[in-house]
């Protein structure tokens, strides 16, 4: 449990009792940008998940555990996608303030965002089953215009241990759920990124 006006600790709660009661917690988030061919890898939520099973959320996400800093979520490519990547790799986007009352209840978070820019096809990495089902690939452009509302669908490349690779359209309800025009703002960050512009900032 954290003071969301600095992100101090203030005491430590487990995770179910965190979001039984809404207290605000840290957590890390990182979106993968795959410069050469302007896309971004989003993760296909496992079918058992308690939140938002089977839903595509950015490339992986996580709870800090007490006495974490922002920067040790980077374990949560590790244990979400199988790949280890290095801390300089990590480009910051601050942090937000984020509430809602789906998924696994009360849901108040501090949010450290990253961005990763990693060119590895999407059958390079190695998810954990128990969260994470398979990878999308989709043109940052074409994201960005499914949260903003512009466009209705967007085709994407999928990929899964399961069924291999395939090639399908999604539309914005293929999403996790929208908290304050976060997707967009996610996908904002990813567009300009890939297109070389500066301040990149949530």
């Amino acid at each position: 449990m954290i003071d969301p006006a600095d992100g101090g600790v203030v005491e430590q709660r487990s995770r179910s009792e965190v979001h039984r009661l809404g207290l605000w917690h840290q957590v890390f988030h990182c979106l993968i940008v795959r410069p050469g061919a302007a896309t971004v890898v989003l993760q296909r939520r496992s079918r058992v998940k308690a939140a938002f099973p089977d839903k595509l959320d950015l490339s992986a996400t996580g709870h800090l555990e007490a006495g974490e800093s922002a920067l040790d979520g980077i374990r949560e490519l590790q244990e979400e996608l199988g790949v280890e990547v290095e801390l300089s790799a990590l480009v910051p986007l601050g942090t937000r303030l984020l509430a809602d009352n789906g998924g696994e209840g009360h849901n108040r978070e501090l949010v450290h965002l990253y961005l990763l820019a990693d060119d590895r096809p999407l059958d390079a990495y190695h998810p954990a089953a128990d969260e994470v089902s398979g990878l999308v690939e989709i043109q940052a452009t074409d994201l960005l215009g499914l949260v903003g509302g512009q466009q209705a669908s967007a085709e994407v490349a999928e990929w899964s241990p399961e069924a291999g690779h395939q090639t399908h359209t999604i539309d914005r309800r293929a999403l996790v759920d929208d908290t304050n025009g976060y997707w967009i703002v996610v996908a904002v960050m990813a567009e300009r990124f890939l297109r070389g512009v500066a301040p990149l900032a949530i």
